[in-house]
């Protein structure tokens, strides 16, 4: 599987003395959770700065991780590792605009890159009058794992000969919940794909339905404390993903 054991192996990661170990493993933080972060700016600034500006700010917390050990520090007995990197955050942007003379600074080429976000997330990115910058933070992190698990998902299909059940899963259970349109008939789908019956596809695509939420759960209990908060998660996820 393509996903980390969890948030907290990779933190721990971050603690050994294999300078490539904890450079894959602040790569993979970053690639995780740098669209939440940018949400999460974009939010919390109200307006006041740009996203541009927001880029810069995720980048420059990257780099104060980075050198300053501040992901290493992350303790598993507070609390779940996305809440402790959105308080850091949060801190650094309250310390940033208290000390708005200080240069940012980022690496070579950048942590983030708002062009490639933007192109992968859309509008996802973009900040919501209702939520609070928490709620952005938390909505694309489960969008991002969302698509991270659906790519998965089509890999392992495409590698057992079951593309046509991947497609008829996004075509009856994804595709019609984020477009708003009704989902196609079993009997279309048939027509459209040459499968002999209705009763095939249903099969088709509630085998490949429980697959994939199986799949998810198993990448959402790596940070839940309980069966019972992973499937509540779970729900969360899918709600954001589909609905939102």
């Amino acid at each position: 599987m393509n996903f980390p054991t969890t948030q907290w192996n990779i933190v721990e990661a971050l603690k050994v003395e294999d300078e490539e170990a904890r450079r894959q493993a602040q790569g993979e933080i970053i690639g995780i959770y740098g669209a939440p972060l940018l949400a999460f700016a974009l939010r919390h600034s109200h307006g006041t700065r740009s996203a541009e500006d927001c880029e810069d700010l995720v980048n420059d917390f990257f780099l104060r991780c980075v050198e300053g050990g501040i992901l290493a520090r992350a303790d598993r007995a507070r609390g779940k590792f996305r809440s402790f990197l959105a308080t850091s955050f949060k801190y650094y942007i309250s310390n940033d605009r208290r000390s708005s003379h200080t240069q940012r600074r980022r690496p070579s080429g950048g942590f983030v890159s708002l062009a490639a976000l933007t192109a992968e997330f859309g509008s996802t990115l973009e900040p919501r009058t209702t939520e609070t910058a928490e709620d952005a933070f938390n909505r694309v992190l489960r969008r991002s794992l969302f698509e991270r698990v659906l790519r998965e998902f089509g890999n392992r299909c495409r590698a057992s000969d079951r593309e046509t059940a991947f497609q008829l899963f996004l075509r009856h259970d994804v595709k019609p919940i984020r477009d708003g349109t009704s989902a196609p008939t079993y009997g279309a789908l048939a027509e459209e794909c040459h499968l002999p019956s209705e009763n095939a596809v249903n099969k088709m695509v509630l085998a490949a339905r429980g697959d994939f939420r199986r799949l998810l759960l198993a990448a959402i209990s790596r940070d839940c404390a309980s069966p019972e908060e992973a499937q509540a998660e779970c729900e969360l996820v899918l709600a954001t993903a589909l609905h939102s």
